[in-house]
């Protein structure tokens, strides 16, 4: 049985992520040859590309899971990425992760503490604080900013691609 924590912040991450995923396979497919270039695409000169917007989207899912377990967060770490396979498989890596999360597990770490750290800035929380205020604001930001990157250059996908799997009542 799912927690409504876990339905509320593991279980939205999931479909996002698995949201994210076709938009990009979309992305893909219009962006041909030119995919691989992409990934340093940028919506603005002072914002980071493409490729850190899905690694950010990966670390604000499955790597926050991680850093609630040790209590210590930090930004998203530097990775190779190179082509755009390496994303699609980064970010299938990450649905995999996030499925793997135990709902009991999950529950066990809400008053766990944490401490976000960027250099000698700190920011202490507890793990259901850093979850909805934290971890959830940033992999939404940046799953939007990936989405309006591949919008910007004319992928064929809308708000229903975006918001993905619906958990409707059919009952």
């Amino acid at each position: 049985m799912t927690t409504p924590i876990y339905k509320s912040t593991i279980g939205v991450m999931i479909r996002q992520a698995e949201a994210l995923a076709a938009i990009i396979a979309t992305g893909r497919e219009h962006l041909g040859d030119g995919a691989d270039a992409f990934i340093n695409e940028r919506l603005t000169d002072d914002m980071l590309p493409f490729s850190f917007q899905i690694r950010a989207v990966c670390h604000s899912s499955w790597g926050n899971v991680d850093a609630i377990r040790t209590g210590q967060a930090s930004p998203p770490p530097e990775m190779e990425i190179s082509t755009y396979a390496d994303l699609e498989s980064l970010l299938a890596e990450t649905i995999t992760k996030l499925k793997s999360v135990d709902p009991a597990e999950l529950d066990s770490l809400l008053d766990k503490d944490l401490v976000f750290v960027l250099g000698d800035f700190k920011i202490p929380f507890k793990g259901l604080g850093f979850l909805t205020s934290f971890a959830l604001p940033n992999f939404y930001f940046h799953a939007t900013t990936a989405y309006n990157l591949l919008r910007q250059k004319g992928v064929a996908i809308g708000k229903r691609d975006y918001l993905g799997a619906m958990d409707m009542n059919m009952g």
